[in-house]
């Protein structure tokens, strides 16, 4: 990392959060403040981690003016020392990360570059929005913060803060705590094309991501407030020392053009066992606009989507599971699928009690030509939809 880089950077952060629209909005939110960075080490030399959060959970008292003079300083200084958090057991997001790496031998593979007993010398711990909200009456801080916010405030930080990452710092890898608050809003709102994986392991239900752009890894993990499962910590690990172990199947390359979307896991667990691949690609079929849209007097269902599931590539059997949510368009769906990928063994559609409907179809074919052959199915059914239901 360069200094004069950084410098730059905080300079522009800095020249955003002065902005008189931006500040006259902020300083009229209770309990919003403002302070992202809370420990660099160093504004020059080499940066093996960043570990980032969504925001530092630090807000300002009821009648307090918004006061940004101290802005920069945090972005030079953090907010204190980290041996000051392991003396407090209430600061989880922190230790949970730390504990979970430990039990995993992370540290002593690290050579303690990573974690030390005195200091961490090559890590950086920061937040993905310059502004941050505390208020002990509430829970859920991050969402009531995006909301208190605006999209704008929110993806302007985020996209400002990925710069600093894949621009400025270049470390080696970066540690997301929350895929869906942190590593994909980081993502998309600095380079909608990087294409990221969405990986479920095994021994837990979490989900993790992972992406690799301009040098730097970085990780999506749920969020560190609660314990983080040993699987997740070994994944780190294993990331880092540029081990697969199963997690993915690498040389399959999905389009960025299609959303992934998160499916509740009740409703695949019935249908994939253990023995499943532990990557799942999941496709949103609809776009944002279908989300609070009326469609003859009812909302178009905002869950509606298909689920691929791959098996290891050194598998023979290629399965998908298919997942649906509208009813009255399973007959209609399923004709538009086998025009384009004709099957025959299939198993009874079933619907459980969440009312998705699932399919498990078993084929011979390679991972590229079930990718061809799925986001042309895609296409198909939202051409349809689009038909069917459109915008009023």
């Amino acid at each position: 990392m360069s200094g004069e880089e950084y410098k730059k950077w905080v300079n522009e952060a800095y020249l955003y959060i002065s902005k008189k629209e931006v500040y006259d909005r902020v300083n009229q939110l209770k309990y919003v403040n403002v302070g992202s960075t809370q420990y660099i080490p160093k504004i020059d030399g080499n940066v093996e981690f960043v570990f980032l959060g969504h925001d530092a959970h630090e807000g300002r008292g009821d009648n307090d003016k918004l006061d940004i003079t101290f802005a920069k300083e945090r972005f030079y200084k953090g907010n204190g020392d980290p041996r000051i958090w392991r003396k407090c057991p209430e600061w989880k997001i922190w230790n949970n990360m730390e504990r979970a790496l430990w039990r995993v031998g992370f540290a002593e593979i690290m050579d303690d570059k990573y974690i030390s007993d005195e200091i961490l010398k090559n890590t950086i711990v920061t937040n993905a929005l310059f502004f941050t909200y505390a208020n002990d009456s509430e829970k859920a801080l991050a969402k009531k913060l995006n909301t208190l916010l605006g999209p704008d405030i929110v993806n302007e930080c985020m996209k400002r803060t990925g710069e600093l990452i894949f621009e400025v710092i270049k470390p080696k890898m970066v540690i997301c705590s929350s895929c869906s608050m942190v590593f994909e809003p980081l993502i998309k709102n600095y380079n909608a094309d990087i294409r990221y994986e969405v990986i479920r392991l095994e021994g837990t239900s979490r989900r993790v991501m992972r992406c690799n752009y301009n040098g730097v890894t970085v990780l999506g993990i749920p969020h560190t407030s609660y314990p983080v499962p040993l699987p997740v910590a070994a994944f780190v690990r294993d990331s880092y020392l540029g081990k697969d172990n199963g997690y993915t199947m690498s040389n399959v390359s999905y389009a960025s053009s299609i959303n992934p979307m998160h499916l509740r896991a009740k409703a695949l667990k019935k249908m994939i066992s253990k023995n499943w691949a532990v990557q799942s690609i999941y496709y949103n079929i609809l776009y944002h606009e279908y989300y609070s849209t009326k469609v003859d007097g009812k909302y178009v269902n905002s869950k509606d989507n298909i689920v691929i599931d791959l098996t290891p590539e050194e598998d023979k059997n290629q399965y998908v599971v298919l997942v649906f949510t509208r009813q009255n368009d399973i007959e209609k769906t399923r004709d538009l699928i086998k025009g384009i990928w004709p099957y025959e063994k299939f198993n009874p559609w079933v619907c459980d009690k969440s009312r998705h409907v699932h399919e498990v179809i078993s084929f011979e074919e390679s991972n590229e030509e079930i990718k061809n052959k799925m986001e042309k199915v895609l296409q198909e059914v939202k051409a349809y939809r689009d038909k069917e239901y459109p915008l009023k």
